[in-house]
């Protein structure tokens, strides 16, 4: 089973220089929060699956509580955190997205993919 998170939008601090500390961006951020078992198709718990909301708001958490110089920094603390806090999580596969970054093109976005499964010492 795999619970979808598709573009949580979120302003923060992030970026290499100074200057984009200070003015922050909004960042796009979309996870594959992939379950090793679903036992709530037969029980319909939401004990026995993953909570969205609560993954939103620990994703949301890491996004604004801190300063970054790097979208691949965050992209694996966001990976961490989820599988720390989901015990029945096997693979986080987000997406982390800077929206208009500073650059002299015009473009949406520039973001980073990133896969992280649970490791389980097997």
């Amino acid at each position: 089973m795999t619970v979808h998170l598709s573009n949580l939008e979120f302003y923060a601090y992030h970026g290499v220089p100074d200057a984009e500390q200070e003015v922050g961006h909004r960042y796009r951020i979309s996870a594959d929060l992939h379950l090793r078992d679903c036992p709530a198709t037969e029980t319909d718990s939401i004990d026995d699956t993953l909570d969205y909301a609560r993954a939103a708001a620990i994703i949301q958490s890491v996004v604004t509580s801190q300063q970054l110089r790097t979208i691949e920094r965050l992209a694996a603390l966001l990976a961490d955190q989820l599988l720390e806090d989901f015990p029945r999580l096997n693979q986080v596969d987000l997406r982390v997205e800077k929206i208009a970054p500073p650059m002299p093109f015009l473009l949406e976005s520039v973001g980073v993919s990133l896969s992280r499964r649970q490791d389980r010492g097997i």
